[in-house]
C-alpha cells in the first residue's frame, strides 16, 4: 500500500511508486522506482529532507503530497 512522502515516517527508507510528471523531479532522479530516505519534516508545512543517493535534497511539501512511495523492504 502506497502512502504520499510527506506523511511517512522518517529515517527510513522508500521506494516511489508514483510521482507528478515534473522534469525537474525525474532529472534529480525521483521516480517510479527510485529509491529514497526520509531524512526529516521541517516544521509548520515546510518541506521535506530526503537523501537520494549520495545527494540530500529538499521537496516543498505540495509535491511530496504529490509523491507516492511504499516500504523498501
Amino acid at each position: 500500500m502506497s502512502k504520499d512522502l510527506y506523511s511517512v515516517e522518517k529515517g527510513k527508507e522508500y521506494i516511489v511508486t508514483e510521482a507528478p510528471d515534473i522534469k525537474l523531479l525525474s532529472s534529480i532522479g525521483i521516480f517510479k522506482g527510485a529509491r529514497i530516505k526520509k531524512d526529516y519534516v521541517y516544521r509548520f508545512g515546510g518541506p521535506v529532507s530526503i537523501s537520494l543517493s549520495t545527494r540530500k535534497i529538499a521537496i516543498g511539501k505540495d509535491i511530496a503530497e504529490k509523491i507516492q512511495v511504499k516500504g523498501a523492504n
